[in-house]
């Protein structure tokens, strides 16, 4: 591309135009033009015309027309990060429309991994709408990698992540310490055990989640650390399969706390602590797209989130 950025924006105040962005954005996003049609409810050929269209206006292939799909040129990526950003600009725009007519509408959209929903979140969200009960909530369950996928993509405002990878655009507005512990049920027999030692843990029935999950890298780096291979009884992406794994009495799930808060206020589990600076290592991560003013509402329920895990944790 020999020509600078600039010239390859169109005129924005096209409301034709603003259409083409999110066939645009919805192409690149699923990398199919017929899901991105099925997902917009419009024709296929329609949004081929309109690409085809666009990278004759702009002069430049933003896609490969590959046999299983669209995948972004140099220019497409380049083309995609102004579109997400026009695309989040005028969200925020028609947002800040509304406070202004006092309407107090709008859209929260959150991505969060699956063990801050039942303690944190879904208790957050109905105090929230309790105030507000004409805002509306987008709740994804993702991996903590997933978290800030969605968050890089404009698919949400706000991420809840545990252990979120480092990344420049990622802004952590809250990074609370939370261990990884080993979980069982009271009863179990190694319930009185003080701490473990990851050796001793490693020769127990032992429960942990998949690899895209935040606790899973920091239980890796202990075990290389240690240099104690770990074979898990169960390895599963659900967080309520690890609980029932510790209920249940089957052995240990290695988990952040609260993941199981509920859990260990009424007795239902106990948590131990692991002699290992990895694990003791995790956080919590509330965070968003740096430099991105977020719209009306997502930026009130932000600041209660950010209140509510201050008041539960030391920082």
């Amino acid at each position: 591309m020999d020509r600078d950025l600039p010239s390859l924006m169109p005129k924005a105040r096209d409301a034709q135009h603003l259409t083409v962005l999110r066939y645009f954005h919805e192409v690149a996003r699923t990398g199919s033009i017929r899901e991105a049609g099925d997902n917009l409810n419009v024709a296929s050929s329609a949004i081929s015309r309109q690409i085809s269209k666009l990278e004759a206006e702009v002069g430049e292939v933003l896609f490969e027309r590959l046999p299983r799909g669209m995948k972004l040129t140099a220019a497409g990526e380049i083309y995609s990060e102004y579109v997400v950003d026009s695309l989040l600009a005028l969200r925020r725009l028609g947002s800040e429309i509304q406070q202004l007519r006092n309407m107090k509408r709008g859209t929260v959209r959150i991505a969060a991994i699956e063990g801050m929903i039942g303690s944190f979140l879904s208790p957050l969200v109905s105090a929230f709408r309790q105030e507000y009960p004409e805002i509306n909530f987008q709740l994804l369950v993702a991996s903590a990698a997933d978290v800030t996928t969605q968050l890089l993509s404009g698919t949400a405002d706000i991420g809840l992540a545990f252990n979120a990878p480092a990344l420049d655009k990622i802004e952590y507005r809250l990074r609370i310490k939370d261990p990884v512990m080993a979980i069982m049920a009271p009863s179990y027999k190694l319930s009185t055990v003080e701490q473990f030692e990851l050796r001793e843990i490693a020769k127990c029935p032992i429960a942990i989640p998949v690899t895209t999950f935040g606790i899973r890298n920091l239980i890796d780096q202990a075990c290389r650390e240690s240099k104690v291979p770990m074979v898990p009884t169960l390895e599963t992406n659900s967080i309520e399969a690890l609980r029932a794994f510790a209920k249940n009495r089957d052995g240990i799930s290695l988990l952040h706390t609260y993941a199981v808060r509920k859990e260990l206020e009424n007795g239902e589990l106990i948590a131990r602590p692991i002699r290992s600076a990895a694990l003791t290592g995790g956080t919590i991560d509330l965070c968003v797209l740096s430099e991105r003013l977020l719209p009306v509402a997502a930026k009130e329920f932000l600041t209660l989130a950010e209140e509510k895990l201050t008041g539960a944790y030391s920082i």
